[in-house]
């Protein structure tokens, strides 16, 4: 959906878009993620793992995340919590330890906070605000600062079947992003997703299958200027 899920609920990876929409999610819920040959280079490989559950107190999450390869590694890890106030505005957080490693140099670890918000305009809007690394971390002796970034967005349910989302990214180096995407479910099976982004200009599109407790996600992306990258998920609703 070109990246365009700040305002997105029932999300099972809501930890990495926007925290508060965790509390939207209505299962227990594992997940793995992974790429692995982002732009076709497998240095780039990444991949992560989530863990939802949804309790009477509010919603946590533990999550992971793991980038690169033998030379220059990146490991985040997170603890999320989220909860409802007013019965129409979910906020959260993520707590998350990051840790960099590049070989001959060592290693660094440093905490930064992410925070989000989502509100239920109506039964068919729900805007979305995320701010990640809130606290300006910095890691290493060279005090190098840690992405800050910047999202909101909304989505809209013409009907049941359907979902229009947008949104707007802020990383403070670099110019603001704009994020598009739809999904149409065909049956309660199978939902398809398409997207786009602005610089860098991507064309998205993947499809979900949901059978029982077990869902699957593939998606591909591809760069104007890159190439293709290839995207996949499994989660399981316990």
């Amino acid at each position: 959906m070109g990246g365009s899920l700040v305002a997105l609920s029932g999300n099972e990876w809501s930890a990495f878009v926007n925290p508060a929409a965790l509390r939207t999610v209505g299962e227990r819920t594992v997940s793995l993620f992974y790429v692995p040959q982002p732009f076709e280079l497998k240095e780039l490989s990444h991949g992560a793992v989530s863990y939802v559950e949804p309790t009477s107190l509010g919603s946590f999450a533990l999550s992971a995340s793991r980038f690169g390869f033998e030379l220059y590694k990146e490991t985040r890890i997170a603890l999320s919590y989220s909860d409802e106030f007013a019965g129409v505005v979910k906020g959260g957080v993520n707590v998350n330890y990051y840790s960099l490693s590049i070989q001959n140099y060592g290693s660094a670890s440093t905490i930064g906070i992410d925070v989000g918000v989502l509100v239920d305009i109506s039964s068919e809007v729900r805007w979305g605000f995320a701010a990640f690394s809130l606290n300006a971390p910095t890691i290493g002796a060279a005090k190098e600062k840690l992405p800050q970034v910047f999202s909101t967005g909304v989505t809209y349910n013409p009907i049941q079947e359907a979902i229009i989302a947008a949104s707007i990214v802020k990383d403070i180096r670099y110019p603001t992003e704009l994020h598009i995407g739809v999904e149409y479910s065909l049956m309660e099976m199978v939902a398809l997703r398409a997207g786009t982004t602005s610089d860098p200009n991507t064309l998205n599109a993947g499809v979900g299958i949901h059978y029982s407790f077990v869902q699957f996600d593939y998606a591909f992306s591809s760069h104007s200027e890159l190439g293709m990258t290839h995207q996949f998920s499994l989660s399981l609703k316990l």
